[in-house]
């Protein structure tokens, strides 16, 4: 045995924490998968990988207004009055875990940047309003038009064939943020590397991811809020703490809501053909999307204190996920009720507008400056992504075939 196996360096005390780390989140995802093996419909959702997630959130919705899916200890709902009163209830004023119980739900991995309470979240939300002290458009035109700008720049660039998400709505919704944040021109080409690498934020917030990703993606927050601190260092902690959360939440969420329009629009006979004629049916495609394919399709909240709810009381620190996309198909709410998510109480309260807006201004350049533009290959979605159902592939070509 040599010395080093003898000594507590911190080195090694490094390795045995990342390591304790390791098995937790593997015993966090065994934990799903077991609840799937007894049918339970959410450990069902949260273990599905690439299979469709509807009939398990329609047997959620069988169940009633609020299910406890015992063997995760967590209580879920498909009904669209329900998740109203969750994120309207300020008892339900956290995204997961307090402090004291961080571990609860074996989730070693929790983005820092998505860490804010409702409290919290409404003290920043007026710094990252448009026409706000942050953001350097001061309305919704004006970041529609950079966004156009920034994408007919890209498309430029890219071939015949290129990855719809990885090469195009990843990389413009970086420099669109990075804008609209006034970093420094310097730094935007860094923040447009960072960005990408905190993809699974959202996803890690109810699913274990791979501890190499767990380890990359929180490297890249911290580089990713020290670049903020840096170019943002004479605006103040608040500034910085908002740019961070708004970055986060936007990137992926919008990328992931460029993707599911675009797939809904080839999907439907002409449908491409009328939003590049007419690039401002954008807004109604993206508002559709938000309805039948949502971006996030669970949203997670943890309750402070003891409530009530659909007539179930509730102790502090019990689990509420609300089923975005079923909740929008909820049978019950009424047929021109506005789509439920991006719900803007936490994750969203700094970016749900932004996402949007980024979002139909993309889907409007794209299809006016690629009429053309098909599918190219299989799409492959993201594994352990419940959350978002990111792609990890989606092949285009600006041609079609001859």
């Amino acid at each position: 045995m040599t010395a080093e196996l003898l000594t507590d360096t911190p080195g090694r005390e490094s390795a045995l924490a990342d390591a304790r780390r390791a098995r937790v989140n593997q015993l966090a995802r065994a934990a799903q998968w077991f609840a799937g093996t007894r049918n339970d419909p959410y450990g069902l959702i949260l273990r599905s990988g690439t299979a469709d997630p509807r009939p398990y959130e329609e047997r959620v919705r069988a169940e009633g207004p609020l299910f406890h899916s015992v063997p995760l200890d967590t209580w879920v709902t498909a009904d669209r009055a329900v998740a109203e009163e969750v994120v309207a209830d300020s008892a339900f004023d956290g995204p997961g875990p307090g402090p004291e119980a961080a571990a609860a739900d074996g989730l070693p991995y929790r983005s820092a940047a998505l860490a804010v309470d409702r409290e919290t979240a409404a003290r920043l939300a007026p710094l990252t309003a448009l026409g706000g002290p942050m953001l350097w458009a001061p309305e919704e035109e004006c970041v529609e038009k950079r966004t156009v700008t920034f994408a007919r720049a890209i498309l430029a660039g890219l071939g015949d064939r290129f990855d719809l998400v990885e090469d195009f709505a990843r990389r413009l919704v970086g420099r669109v943020i990075a804008e609209q944040l006034g970093l420094p021109e310097a730094a935007h080409t860094r923040f447009v590397q960072i960005l990408p690498d905190c993809r699974h934020a959202l996803d890690g917030l109810l699913s274990p991811q791979p501890h190499a990703v767990v380890r990359a993606a929180e490297r890249a927050e911290t580089a990713l809020s020290a670049l903020l601190a840096d170019g943002l260092h004479e605006a103040g902690a608040d500034r910085v703490r908002a740019a961070r959360t708004l970055s986060v939440g936007a990137a992926e969420t919008t990328a992931v809501l460029v993707a599911n329009a675009v797939r809904r629009l080839l999907a439907e006979p002409g449908a491409w053909q009328r939003l590049a004629a007419d690039p401002a049916l954008a807004a109604d495609a993206v508002q559709d999307t938000l309805r039948e394919a949502p971006p996030v399709r669970l949203e997670t909240r943890t309750a402070r204190t003891g409530t009530v709810l659909a007539g179930t009381g509730l102790p502090a620190g019990s689990r509420v996920t609300l089923l975005v996309a079923a909740v929008n198909r909820d049978p019950k709410a009424p047929s021109d009720v506005a789509p439920f998510g991006l719900p803007a109480d936490l994750h969203f309260a700094l970016s749900g507008r932004l996402v949007t807006v980024i979002a139909r201004a993309a889907l409007g350049a794209l299809a006016e400056a690629l009429p053309a533009l098909r599918t190219a290959g299989e799409e492959v979605v993201r594994l352990r992504s419940p959350v978002l159902g990111a792609p990890a592939r989606f092949p285009v070509a600006k041609t079609k075939t001859t």
